[in-house]
């Protein structure tokens, strides 16, 4: 049976071929996103699309962007629990420790890779890039590697982390995310107010600090061993249709993030709590290959795009027949998961452990404790 972490891998394998299957129909097909509204406002402009690039928008790939959602919920829910799990208070200079060394040195390496073969759009793009800020403006949010908007938002929903434990202290979890989840509403009627198209508003932290709340929600459910979903799978299957729908109206720009994340943490209790099923040999070799995948999908993450497509056009020779693309886009993934392999074993890898070295050489001796660790679940 596999393991509640190999479970989570699989989850990340598939969050990470959202992300590139969209970034492949992007290369392929160019901005088939649909954003027109009719006068109503309540349904897209029908009249001004065929119906094939609407169909597109409305495949797991096409909506590949919920990857990032998905990455975002697993990432509150494995933090929570760990804190959770560890039993103490928190302590501010291990934790950042261990996300700094996990996150930022594999990043830089990307980050000088692809600014001095792409260009870094200025001492701004640089700056913002490196100090992690380049998501707060719409100047720099996508320059360099436009994957990496999402890489700033994990820091600053990081640094956001000791304030929802706070709220969790006072208001119990489920206050908390509540409370979090208004603040995004607050902030999507300032964007609508201002009737701003600004993506590093949209994707700013305000918006989507609710997202990784409900990760962490799940989190402490999952700890204190309380369910949040023990019906059917075929409900959830019925869920994702209704949300496949909702892209062809102004809910999904408005709450699919928000309603993308409930669903996934109903989908992650029910799957983490799934038995294994005897005899399903090709389902468990595909779940091995897919939490494979997860395993390196850090680093995929951080290298796949801004290669995509040369890596394409290499493969399929510049021809346009469907089949010879799809097995260009199958060969450029093969190839940067060979390459992520070798990035998650000679970069990721020694960088947690110099962390690991670093912090107990020369970590504090005082306890910088915020709250307890534990408290009833909520």
């Amino acid at each position: 049976m596999p393991t509640h972490l190999e479970k989570i891998n699989v989850l990340r394998g598939i969050a990470i071929l959202l992300v590139f299957g969209y970034h492949a129909l992007l290369i392929l097909f160019g901005q088939y996103e649909i954003y027109d509204f009719s006068p109503s406002w309540v349904w897209i402009d029908f009249a001004r699309y065929v119906p094939g690039r609407i169909l597109l928008g409305m495949t797991p790939p096409g909506m590949g962007a919920q990857g990032v959602t998905l990455f975002l919920v697993i990432s509150g829910f494995l933090i929570h629990l760990g804190y959770l799990r560890s039993g103490v208070s928190f302590r501010w200079g291990e934790f950042f420790n261990k996300r700094f060394w996990r996150i930022y040195p594999p990043y830089l390496v990307a980050l000088l890779v692809f600014g001095l073969s792409l260009g870094t759009g200025g001492w701004l793009g640089l700056l913002t890039h490196l100090t992690l800020t380049h998501n707060l403006t719409d100047r720099t949010i996508f320059t360099i590697n436009p994957s990496f908007w999402s890489l700033a938002l994990e820091m600053q929903l990081y640094l956001l982390y000791p304030l929802l434990l706070l709220l969790r202290h006072r208001l119990g979890m489920a206050g908390a995310t509540l409370a979090i989840g208004g603040l995004a509403i607050l902030a999507m009627g300032l964007g609508i107010a201002l009737q701003t198209r600004s993506e590093a508003l949209w994707l700013s932290a305000l918006n989507l600090w609710i997202v990784w709340a409900l990760g962490a929600y799940l989190g402490e459910k999952f700890f204190y061993q309380q369910r949040i979903y023990t019906g059917s799978g075929y409900y959830l299957l019925m869920a994702y249709l209704l949300l496949t729908l909702s892209r062809l109206t102004i809910v999904y720009v408005l709450f699919g993030r928000i309603l993308f994340s409930v669903f996934f943490i109903y989908v992650i209790d029910w799957y983490l709590h799934r038995p294994a099923k005897a005899g399903a040999a090709f389902s468990g070799a595909l779940a091995r290959f897919t939490a494979l995948v997860g395993v390196y999908s850090y680093s995929i993450y951080l290298f796949h795009q801004p290669s995509l497509q040369q890596l394409i056009e290499f493969f399929s020779h510049g021809q346009q027949n469907k089949l010879v693309l799809t097995g260009a886009v199958a060969l450029s993934f093969g190839v940067v998961l060979g390459l992520s392999y070798c990035t998650y074993r000679w970069l990721e890898l020694p960088s947690i452990h110099w962390g690991k070295q670093l912090y107990a050489r020369f970590r504090p001796t005082g306890k910088a404790a915020l709250v307890p660790a534990r408290q009833p679940g909520a």
